[in-house]
């Protein structure tokens, strides 16, 4: 535990100017562009709906926050692979500490949205907005971005990986062939997810995540935020034993073919 969190606190410390400053300036942006919009239209929108739309972009783009943190940290130290990977440390705590920081700056990014409109609706007259449905439709955006970002940030390492592989006997084209390999593999988890083996014997034990909302909370359905609302307790667990799986490949493959 001492040697996770030492290695967890030298994350930090080398990150947390970035960190801090990203956070301020999303903030400031996040706040200061609905204002402008404001102005532009003329007054037409409501400034709170227009934070809502801006913020939810903002949202959306946090999935991809964990893999670019993730990147940048192990790009940072395989620059001085002798002093990295030489460390008493095991691959798994190594690799395991990067992940769980990008993980933990994906979550705060995606925070700062919701902060934003959390702020707005409280110094704001919101009269058609009811805080319960805000707030239900906030942490169903949340947990979304926030599993899927994680799924990225594990795919994403794994073919890191594949491109340390590469680049010993390829150099500067292991990027182009490993980008061919992601949309190779991209596609053919495509045509998996859409077969019809998939649909019979993966999407089972459907619940639809508005049926657990509250009854005061009305929501259409016609809303673009709730058009597929229905999960798979199947689907949940090939997705999450899947992720699994790549993640324990490429710590393997890392370990064994990249530190040597």
């Amino acid at each position: 535990m001492k040697q996770w969190n030492a290695l967890l606190q030298k994350e930090w410390v080398q990150w947390r100017v970035q960190i801090i400053v990203l956070v301020f300036l999303m903030l400031t942006g996040l706040f200061m562009l609905p204002t402008f919009a404001k102005i532009l239209v003329a007054g037409e929108v409501p400034v709170f709906e227009i934070t809502m739309i801006i913020s939810f972009v903002a949202a959306g783009a946090c999935v991809f926050v964990p893999v670019i943190a993730f990147a940048t940290m192990f790009n940072k130290d395989m620059k001085v692979p002798d002093l990295w990977l030489h460390s008493p440390a095991s691959t798994s705590k190594l690799i395991g500490v990067k992940l769980f920081m990008a993980a933990v700056i994906g979550f705060v990014y995606l925070l700062v949205p919701v902060a934003v409109v959390a702020i707005r609706y409280l110094f704001t007259s919101q009269p058609e907005v009811i805080f319960s449905e805000l707030l239900f439709a906030g942490v169903l955006l949340i947990s979304a971005v926030f599993v899927t970002s994680i799924r990225f940030m594990v795919y994403g390492f794994f073919f890191i990986v594949i491109d340390q592989l590469l680049k010993p006997f390829l150099k500067g084209f292991s990027l182009v062939i490993t980008l061919i390999l992601f949309v190779i593999s991209a596609r053919i988890y495509g045509e998996v997810t859409n077969s019809v083996f998939y649909d019979r014997f993966i999407k089972i034990g459907s619940f639809d995540l508005l049926e657990i909302k509250s009854s005061n909370i009305e929501i259409s359905y016609d809303n673009f935020l709730f058009h597929n609302t229905v999960l798979y307790v199947g689907e949940i667990a090939f997705a999450v034993f899947f992720t699994i799986g790549v993640l324990y490949l490429a710590i393997t493959l890392f370990e064994k073919k990249v530190r040597l």
